[in-house]
């Protein structure tokens, strides 16, 4: 066990401590693992890179601050929105470990207001190279076809960090800790295998972007329970990558439990996708609470990013104020070119390729939404690959006598909604038992 006091860390919120992580956690690792002990205190920092058999503690009162200086973020090359690529190192990080974890009360913050504050600047000016990091990144990722990421990178030079990442690790514990404020997503689990995470609370406030609280990305085996979400972006999410790049790596997200969590804020509180490309199958959501989400458990996908969502359970859920309480689709718009949309939101069918994406075997049941707003649920399949086999079983959904307009889903197409039903089109094998919608 060391104190990263014992390596001149100070505790003041203004001095750098980066060397002083640094060197407690190599000490750490030489003496064959233990504890790296962050007391109280406010202690910044720029990137902290993490070693196996190393448990990061933060007790009580310990608050860890990272630094908004842009250059203490190395590149690393990781997974970014769904492509492998160069980007800014995590602001925690840890890659090709084992046996890793963070612990304790304590609080992890990015400081994220910088970050938000540049990429909303370059998204109002001229979408060029400016810095000689931007420069760097562009070298960096000459020939990788970035063409399939969404929005938050702005070309292929600013890709933000997340607070949080573990890249190709196993036996990680995630336990106890809140981490907030992360300049991009903000814990970003990739490529790892047998995974706890527990008792931890994901926060971004809502002047942020691209603030997702927990990406679960092409992982095998993730184990998640009693944690709290209160983001500006999707809340719980699964991913495995996009498109021909994703179809690449070929690593699915497979075999999660996620149970008793609680979601305050969010675009969804159980996300899946739209990242679909190596699959996502075999998850289990059970015994959660959901308030004032835009959408609860929420699916999607499009033409192109390939592979899909199988294999769900969803029980035992209680949705309040939730707008739309589950909606699952295949005409994800966001992100989209110009020259893409009309293939992308067509309601003929196409031609069924390897980058068609599907949805199939999902089961939900013993769900209870009150005071839904826009519309009790929404299941758009593609024509060629219609949702299917679906089971909605002692699900009692109650709209809003006095709904708010909104969107259910960010489908091509859809537009507000008030107070409708459940809408399902290209569905097949849709089972309904002991299903209750009240409309007001």
């Amino acid at each position: 066990m060391v104190n990263i006091r014992d390596f001149g860390a100070v505790g003041n919120g203004t001095t750098n401590n980066t060397e002083a992580f640094s060197k407690a956690i190599e000490k750490c690792a030489k003496d064959k693992g233990g504890k790296v002990i962050v007391p109280a205190g406010k202690y910044l920092t720029g990137s902290i890179h993490l070693k196996s058999n190393v448990n990061l503690h933060l007790e009580k009162d310990a608050l860890i601050l990272f630094s908004s200086n842009f250059d203490d973020y190395p590149p690393v090359k990781s997974r970014w929105e769904g492509v492998e690529c160069f980007g800014y190192s995590p602001c925690l990080y840890g890659e090709n470990l084992e046996n890793v974890s963070i612990t304790g009360p304590g609080i992890i913050d990015g400081q994220g207001q910088a970050w938000w504050k540049e990429f909303k600047a370059r998204r109002q000016g001229p979408k060029e190279p400016v810095t000689a990091r931007d420069k760097e990144f562009v070298k960096l990722n000459k020939g990788i076809d970035l063409s399939a990421c969404g929005g938050g990178g702005i070309k292929s030079f600013f890709f933000r960090p997340p607070l949080i990442q573990f890249n190709n690790c196993s036996n990680v514990l995630l336990d106890g800790f809140t981490a907030r404020n992360s300049p991009f997503w903000n814990t970003h689990i990739l490529y790892c295998k047998n995974v706890t995470i527990k008792n931890a609370t994901f926060q971004n406030p809502s002047d942020g972007n691209n603030g997702d609280g927990l990406d679960i990305d092409s992982c095998n085996g993730v184990q998640i329970s009693d944690c709290f979400f209160d983001v500006n972006d999707d809340c719980l999410v699964f991913k495995s990558g996009i498109g021909a790049d994703g179809i690449r790596v070929n690593k699915p997200c497979e075999n999660v439990v996620a149970k008793n969590c609680k979601m305050l804020r969010g675009h969804g509180s159980i996300v899946m996708g739209s990242e679909t490309a190596g699959g996502i199958r075999n998850i289990e959501i059970s015994d959660c609470v959901f308030n004032g989400t835009d959408r609860g458990i929420r699916i999607k996908s499009r033409r192109g990013r390939a592979g899909g969502v199988e294999n769900l359970t969803l029980n035992n859920i209680t949705m309040n104020g939730v707008s739309c309480p589950i909606v699952m689709h295949l005409f994800y718009e966001c992100g989209a070119r110009p020259e893409e949309i009309q293939f992308l939101s067509d309601r003929n069918a196409q031609p069924v390729t390897e980058t068609t994406p599907y949805i199939r075997n999902i089961k939900i049941t013993n769900i209870t939404a009150n005071n839904a707003q826009s519309a009790a649920s929404v299941f758009l399949g593609l024509p060629e690959s219609p949702i299917d086999n679906v089971l909605f079983e002692n699900v009692k959904i109650t709209m809003a006598k006095d709904p708010k307009p909104f969107r259910p889903a960010m489908a091509f197409g859809m537009g507000e909604m008030q107070g409708q039903g459940l809408i399902a089109d290209f569905v097949t094998n849709f089972v309904q038992r002991n299903t209750h919608i009240q409309l007001q």
